[in-house]
């Protein structure tokens, strides 16, 4: 699998529309072109897991925002994501479960927007976010306070709420502080 090239992506996009889920891990060969093909013809999408590739930009990211139906994103390691990506990200309502581990170039903004259109979100990673604050924490808390289960703002030095006790304040039903993936 992790062989896939752009050319394998797209006999994907173009024989599997009604696709549901994509999990290319690891598949470092893949670039934005391949990649994009898919998110523009298996508009169905509800889980893509793009697990430590670092090589996409926000060109795909931001067609990301067109998946209505997406509940499941993992973007652990995606270096070149920025807040501009993330503000598309947004527009997937349906968000249960988003990873930004190492999503090194992500700040306060791009949370800010997840925390408005990502209303129903249970698991959020910002482990080893720097560029977040407590700022993020308050707006996450105004609108995923009652789905909000899992929470890991490990490394995030830029917040300063971090105790147990800081975040089941502002998130009462969490019950994991920790993503282990």
């Amino acid at each position: 699998m992790q062989n896939i090239s752009d050319k394998g992506l797209r006999l994907i996009a173009n024989n599997y529309q009604g696709l549901k889920k994509l999990n290319i891990t690891r598949c470092v060969k893949l670039t934005d072109d391949g990649l994009q093909e898919v998110l523009q013809k298996c508009s169905s999408l509800e889980s893509l897991n793009l697990y430590a590739l670092s090589s996409f930009t926000d060109k795909v990211y931001k067609e990301m925002g067109s998946l209505t139906n997406l509940t499941f994103l993992d973007l652990c390691g995606a270096q070149n994501l920025t807040d501009d990506g993330l503000a598309c990200i947004s527009r997937c309502g349906d968000l249960t479960y988003l990873n930004l581990t190492w999503c090194v170039r992500v700040t306060d903004v791009g949370v800010l927007a997840i925390a408005q259109g990502c209303r129903s979100l249970e698991l959020l990673s910002l482990f080893g976010v720097v560029g977040v604050t407590d700022a993020c924490l308050e707006a996450l808390s105004k609108s995923c306070s009652r789905s909000l289960t899992t929470l890991n703002v490990n490394g995030c030095i830029g917040i300063k709420r971090r105790s147990r006790d800081d975040l089941l304040q502002l998130f009462p039903l969490l019950s994991c502080f920790k993503v282990h993936s």
